[in-house]
């Protein structure tokens, strides 16, 4: 099993404590053996003024200091449920990591993941507690298999599901070939059809997301898919 960054690269991981708890004083890296967690209440500016804050924990992503950090809010504070974009197991759903990864194909440290993506998540719970109707960014997705199917909807041009499973089939392959029919069912070639597209996804969005990504919009299509074939039945 390969090392953490934070292990390989001590004087690395310093640098990054000493960059994060510079600008957020009340959070502190703690090192339980096995991971890194940054905990503490997480601020939320205005210029000088404090408008609101959470209680947070931040475990540090391993394969790199620039990839996808897992937040939990733990002060109790949001609940789990799809409308706040929170998973039922807690994890707060930031980003959609594809959506992510093809917007910061080099990702973000981890100074630039608080002081961007969170601060945007915590200021629209915020929002909503103060009964705003439509507290997301314009352009945010929506939570689970909904934000995958919206993403590659978007980015391919294509509504059908079952279409966008078989683009997320070539997104996890090691290899796609251009000579391969477009799954888009278009009857060319790859290459003369959906090829940039899925080529540009490639490039930016790494194979374990896809492939996570993959996995749970497939869950997603046979539970709709087996629903359907019950209600047909009865």
């Amino acid at each position: 099993m390969a090392k953490s960054w934070y292990r390989v690269k001590p004087d690395l991981y310093e640098a990054v404590c000493r960059e994060v708890e510079d600008a957020y004083p009340e959070l502190r890296f703690i090192d339980d053996g096995n991971r890194i967690i940054l905990k503490g209440w997480y601020l939320l500016h205005e210029g000088s003024q404090v408008w609101d804050r959470y209680l947070i924990e931040v475990t540090l992503p391993t394969d790199s200091p620039r990839g996808f950090p897992v937040i939990r809010e733990v002060g109790g504070r949001i609940p789990c449920i799809p409308d706040r974009h929170v998973y039922d197991n807690g994890d707060a759903c930031v980003a959609l990591e594809d959506s992510f990864w093809f917007e910061y194909p080099n990702g973000l440290s981890l100074l630039e993941f608080l002081a961007g993506p969170l601060r945007s998540y915590f200021a629209s719970q915020s929002l909503i507690e103060m009964g705003e109707t439509e507290p997301w960014p314009a352009g945010e997705w929506g939570h689970g298999a909904d934000g995958i199917f919206q993403f590659y909807s978007n980015a391919l041009g294509i509504k059908n599901p079952l279409v966008i499973l078989d683009f997320l089939k070539l997104l996890e392959r090691d290899e796609v070939k251009g000579h391969w029919p477009c799954p888009c069912k278009s009857g060319e070639k790859l290459r003369k059809c959906h090829g940039e597209s899925l080529y540009k996804l490639r490039s930016r969005i790494p194979k374990d997301v896809a492939a996570r990504s993959r996995a749970s919009f497939q869950k997603a299509v046979e539970k709709v898919a087996s629903e359907y074939k019950y209600k047909v039945k009865t």
